[in-house]
């Protein structure tokens, strides 16, 4: 039985929806930057990686984190269908008999409709990965047992007309194909899962969940027609646990991501994992991830922690400094429009500053296209130099926003022409937003 905590989150959460409501599926924009709801809002990307919650959590257990992300400001959940071959959720139940894609288990099947029914009833997002290749001998591409090869191709294709079929009715899912990998020797097997998939089910949109350092256009030709927006998988210059040694940071795969054409939506669908790999996996780096990715032409971003593993502790994953502060990112958005954001890749309005690039302590800076608001993203304690003379107006309003707490701190104000110094207020990351009046 839920606590009363959790019923009294309910009950807010149910009084906040007529405000907040998605009007799920989800669409892709005029320009093609960004998504939106069938009402033309712009949908911000914020998932939260519960890669297990179908296989390791009970429906209840289920219920209380879908909650508690909900409130944190997450309005996305990936999640594996099947997990990895040879897993069962808390009902002993594996979703296939004998690794078959055409034997099913029903029972299996069942629990998660229960769940993205629950999803659903929250208007939360799932983003659901059918078969989890796997970057690592576990999954069913990568196995060493080959299932996805000796299922075949016909089998692959029939498991995504099943996968479609039985969950077109769910307004609430996306789908990712893939799964940190690239689709190697399985190329046409991956092909097919995704066209029965979108054939089964075309208003749902389909991602590719690429190898660390790839994005989905990296692997898949322009003209892929399942490929409905993109995904950027990186950690940072220096990270030295991932299995591809040499890792760019995220702005750097997110700058060359928004150079592409045909142009794509896209989002940061994985980094570093908040909790793991000792202090590369701290609160600052979780945050330096998703305004990197927003400021470099991102249209959201994924947030991981060890939760994703679904073991005893999951709980206590869940208020990992990072997470809490992510929500006021989401918070200085909802300010103005977002979507019009462009990143300043040239360094045209950051002049100095920015300090070197390709390494772990990069300032971003991004510029609305009217020009009447930039915002920095500034990890460390620095010195910035700005050219105002690139906005549109005569009254400068500089603020510091706080990306751990949301406070905002007022930087005077000045006329609009100059190149102006601005002190960051502390040692630790901050937010610089120039806002201009005419």
């Amino acid at each position: 039985m839920l606590s009363k905590k959790p019923l009294l989150l309910v009950c807010l959460l149910l009084s906040f929806a007529a405000h907040s409501q998605t009007a799920f599926p989800l669409k892709i924009s005029a320009d093609k930057r960004h998504l939106t709801d069938q009402k033309n809002v712009p949908f911000l990307y914020v998932s939260d990686s519960g890669w297990r919650l179908f296989t390791n959590l009970t429906e209840a257990e289920a219920k209380e984190y879908l909650l508690k992300r909900k409130s944190q400001g997450f309005n996305t959940i990936h999640v594996m269908l099947t997990a990895f071959p040879g897993d069962k959720n808390r009902q002993g139940q594996e979703p296939f008999e004998n690794n078959d894609f055409l034997k099913t288990n029903e029972a299996y099947f069942r629990h998660v409709d229960r769940i993205v029914a629950m999803a659903d009833s929250l208007n939360l997002l799932l983003a659901v990965a059918p078969l989890w290749y796997s970057c690592c001998n576990d999954g069913w591409g990568s196995n060493p047992q080959q299932f996805m090869r000796r299922n075949g191709k016909e089998k692959c294709y029939l498991f995504g007309q099943f996968v479609g079929n039985r969950y077109k009715k769910y307004n609430n899912i996306v789908w990712i194909i893939g799964g940190d990998n690239d689709p190697f020797e399985y190329l046409e097997e991956v092909r097919q899962l995704a066209r029965g998939l979108k054939q089964a089910s075309p208003q749902q949109l389909l991602t590719y969940h690429a190898a660390s350092t790839h994005s989905s256009t990296d692997v898949w030709p322009a003209n892929e027609s399942w490929l409905d927006f993109s995904m950027v998988y990186s950690y940072f210059r220096g990270f030295p646990k991932a299995w591809n040694k040499v890792q760019p940071d995220v702005y750097e795969v997110s700058y060359a991501e928004h150079r592409k054409h045909p142009v794509r939506p896209f989002v940061l669908g994985e980094s570093t994992y908040e909790g793991e790999h000792e202090a590369m996996g701290s609160a600052l780096q979780a945050r330096k991830q998703a305004w990197w990715a927003v400021l470099s032409g991102a249209c959201g971003h994924s947030y991981g922690s060890p939760f994703w593993k679904g073991d005893a502790q999951w709980r206590t994953y869940l208020d990992l400094p990072g997470a809490n502060t992510l929500r006021h990112l989401n918070a200085l958005l909802a300010t103005f429009d977002w979507t019009t954001l462009v990143p300043d890749v040239s360094g045209e309005l950051l002049t100095k500053g920015n300090e070197k690039y390709a390494t772990n302590d990069y300032a971003t800076a991004a510029l609305t296209r009217d020009r009447k608001l930039a915002v920095v993203y500034v990890p460390s304690a620095r010195g910035l130099t700005v050219n105002t003379a690139l906005l549109t107006g005569k009254l400068l309003i500089p603020t510091w926003y706080n990306p751990r707490t949301g406070e905002r701190r007022n930087a005077g104000r000045y006329p609009v022409g100059y190149k102006m110094l601005f002190e960051s207020p502390d040692a630790n990351d901050w937010v610089l937003v120039l806002k201009v009046e005419n």
